[in-house]
């Protein structure tokens, strides 16, 4: 019975109260291998997780991150897209270490990496673009705009003067501010290592690494992207600090070359110049167990009433997921879409499904289910004689459990195996299939695609057309 309650709930990623629950992929032992990693290595290190949008990056990091707290290690997460409308990342990742570490560790080390870290963020102010700005502000608001009550021709006698002279200024500043920067290089360069050294002095009291995750990175603005990771090589490359930047890294590079003109193809991999090791989360949809994900939404979405109910449209979709392969982003959305448009009819909410989830690249529907079930009936029964024994069903004579159509074992493993009542599907496949064996079949498969069109149907190749119309419309 389908229970019409919503239950949309989100992932509560702030308050994980176990590490890995829900973990339908394994993605456990990687984080349990990277942890063990972490904890040899005898360096500062900056690793790279890349995985295709959608494929669960997020949820690993966090639920890891929960794994790294569990075992007192010291863990911060950052989402980098939302700090990326500052202008340099520096005092966000110092901020950060210094909050996570004031909880743990020793807190006179604490408050002299915080010193440090201010006059490192004073140093890397540019001095002449603010003067200049400045310079630039005051000859508008205070030498120009007075001259307005003059004649047109001291106007313009009296803006020349004016701009020569801020010309002049702004050179002769800007000069001071260039040998100034010269003359406080040395100073500059003590700040760092002293900054590094302070860090350095933080990290080596810490009992265990600190794992610095920062995730969003491919959202960022690429000028934020790049900086931060330059940030991290330059000023926080310490032993027993670990970053882990959470990313895309195909589209991240694809952002660079758009906005610096860099060909990673031409140049080579520009993220490898500030990246250690970079791991690779498993993409091989095939071997990913979908079925628990598609029960959850469908309870979710109210097409089950618990979590151990089956019906129908649960394979359905399973089938179309073997087909389709989307990741598990892409195949909640649709189902969340499917959520929005279903109707009252359970056979019409079959081929909704199946034109939210895709019909291209197939010919036709016809092509499209007969795949679908195809690979539910493999999906679902491994051995076909076993299931003919177990049900006391045999073969009519003559015949062999090849000459059996998917579209009959799709019936006889639903209604024998899973008690679930199912015509529908075999009943549209045998219209089809009929299609070009008699002259009146047309009318015959008018008639079956009739009962589940979303409009009057006409003929039949308006039949998708008109599903798709109906789901753009969005009602």
């Amino acid at each position: 019975m389908v229970n019409d309650q919503l239950k949309l709930d989100k992932d509560n990623f702030e308050n994980i109260e176990e590490a890995w629950k829900g973990d339908l992929w394994d993605r456990r032992c990687l984080g349990e291998q990277l942890t063990k990693y972490v904890d040899r290595l005898q360096c500062g290190a900056v690793l790279a997780l890349d995985a295709r949008w959608g494929e669960g990056k997020t949820w690993f990091v966090r639920h890891w991150a929960k794994h790294l707290d569990d075992t007192k290690h010291n863990v911060i997460y950052l989402d980098a897209f939302a700090n990326d409308y500052l202008d340099d990342p520096f005092l966000v990742i110092a901020s950060e270490i210094a909050s996570k570490l004031d909880k743990t560790a020793d807190k006179k080390l604490v408050h002299k990496f915080k010193k440090a870290a201010a006059v490192m963020q004073q140093g890397l102010l540019t001095i002449a673009p603010t003067l200049i700005a400045s310079m630039i502000s005051c000859a508008i608001t205070g030498g120009i705009i007075p001259f307005i009550k003059i004649d047109s021709e001291k106007i313009v006698d009296k803006l020349d003067d004016a701009i020569d002279k801020v010309t002049d200024n702004i050179g002769e500043k800007v000069t001071e501010a260039i040998q100034n920067k010269i003359e406080s290089y040395e100073e500059e360069k003590n700040s760092l290592l002293a900054f590094k050294s302070t860090l350095a002095e933080l990290a080596e009291s810490l009992d265990k690494p600190l794992v610095f995750i920062i995730d969003e990175l491919d959202r960022c603005r690429p000028d934020f992207a790049i900086r931060l990771i330059e940030r991290i090589k330059h000023f926080f490359d310490i032993p027993k600090i670990v970053f882990v930047l959470v990313m895309n890294k195909p589209q991240l590079l694809q952002s660079v070359k758009n906005f610096y003109g860099y060909d990673s193809e031409m140049n080579g991999d520009y993220l490898e110049k500030f990246v250690d090791f970079t791991i690779h989360l498993k993409t091989d949809s095939e071997d990913y167990d979908y079925e628990n994900i598609i029960k959850s939404q469908l309870f979710r979405i109210g097409e089950l009433s618990s979590l151990d109910d089956r019906n129908e449209l649960l394979y359905w979709t399973i089938g179309l997921q073997l087909d389709k392969q989307l990741n598990s982003r892409e195949l909640i959305k649709k189902l969340n879409q499917y959520a929005l448009l279903r109707t009252e009819n359970k056979n019409k909410n079959l081929v909704l499904l199946s034109v939210i989830m895709g019909v291209e690249p197939y010919a036709n529907y016809n092509i499209y289910i007969g795949s679908v079930v195809k690979k539910l009936v493999n999906y679902l029964c491994k051995n076909k004689i076993e299931l003919l024994r177990r049900h006391n069903l045999s073969l009519n004579y003559g015949k062999t459990i090849d000459d059996i159509r998917d579209a009959e074992w799709y019936r006889i493993i639903l209604e024998s195996d899973l008690n679930i009542d199912s015509t529908f599907i075999k009943e549209i496949l045998n219209a089809y299939d009929s299609f070009h064996e008699n002259e009146n079949m047309e009318y015959q498969l008018n008639n079956v695609l009739k009962e589940v069109s979303i409009y009057n149907l006409n003929h039949q190749n308006d039949f998708i057309k008109d599903w798709k119309a109906y789901i753009l419309r969005g009602i």
